[in-house]
C-alpha cells in the first residue's frame, strides 16, 4: 500500500578504486573524478564506526587507498574531513528522501513520507551520523547544518515511535508494527482534520 523506500548499508556504498601506480602521477580523468566521492564515504564510515578521536587520517588514506597527503590537500585538517564527510552524509542519506515527491491522498502521502522518514532514522548510518552531527556540536564545529542532519524526525508521531523501538523497546522494528502505530496516531490527528480520516471513516461519518 505505501512506497517504502530501502537506504544502502555503508559497504555497500563504497566501490573500490583501483591500486594507485606505484610510481605515483596524477590518476586518470575517471578515477579523478570518482576520488572525491569516494574519500568522503569511506571517511564517514570510518568515524561512524570508530568516532572522531579513534579515527586517523593515516586509516582513512589506507582504505581509500590514497595518500595522506591527498587527504590534506583536499581537506586541510581531520575536521575538515569530519566536516565535509557529514555534509556528504545529509546529502547523499536525507535530503533525497526530505524532496522526495509522494501521489495519492493526503492522508496516504503523509503516511508514506513518516514512515520512509522513521525508517531512514533507525538505518545504523543515519543514528552514526546523528551521533557524529551531536560531536561536531559539542565541540562547537559550527560548519555543519545540524537542523538538516537532525530534521529527520519531525513531528511527535515520528519521535515517540522512534524512542519506542531504540530507549523502551516495546515497539518492534517491522513496517507492520510501525504502520498500525502510525494508522492509530494519524486517526486520533484527523479528529479535526477531515482530509487526513480514512476514506471508509468520511463515508461512514457523513452517513451519519
Amino acid at each position: 500500500m505505501y512506497g517504502i523506500v530501502t537506504v544502502q548499508n555503508s559497504t555497500s556504498r563504497i566501490a573500490l578504486l583501483p591500486p594507485r601506480a606505484p610510481k605515483g602521477g596524477r590518476p586518470t580523468q575517471d578515477i579523478a573524478a570518482r576520488l572525491g566521492e569516494h574519500i568522503l564515504e569511506v571517511a564517514l564510515v570510518q568515524f561512524i564506526a570508530h568516532g572522531p578521536e579513534r579515527t586517523s587520517m593515516d586509516d582513512i588514506a589506507a582504505i581509500a587507498n590514497v595518500s595522506k597527503r591527498t587527504l590534506y590537500a583536499r581537506h586541510g585538517s581531520k575536521i575538515g574531513l569530519l566536516v565535509a564527510a557529514i555534509k556528504h552524509g545529509i546529502d547523499d542519506r536525507i535530503k533525497p528522501l526530505l524532496l522526495a515527491n509522494y501521489s495519492g491522498p493526503p492522508r496516504e502521502r503523509m503516511m508514506c513520507a513518516a514512515l520512509n522518514m522513521l525508517n531512514l532514522s533507525l538505518e545504523p548510518d543515519v543514528i552514526g551520523l546523528e551521533k557524529l552531527v551531536h560531536w561536531a556540536f559539542d565541540q562547537k564545529i559550527d560548519e555543519i547544518d545540524v537542523r538538516a542532519a537532525l530534521g529527520i524526525n519531525p513531528g511527535i508521531i515520528l519521535i515517540r515511535s522512534r524512542h519506542r523501538i531504540l530507549i523502551r523497546e516495546d515497539l518492534p522494528n517491522t513496517n507492520e508494527a510501525k504502520l498500525d502505530y502510525m494508522e492509530r496516531a494519524l486517526d486520533l490527528l484527523a479528529e479535526p482534520l477531515p482530509f487526513f480520516r480514512k476514506a471508509s471513516a468520511v463515508v461512514e461519518t457523513r452517513a451519519r
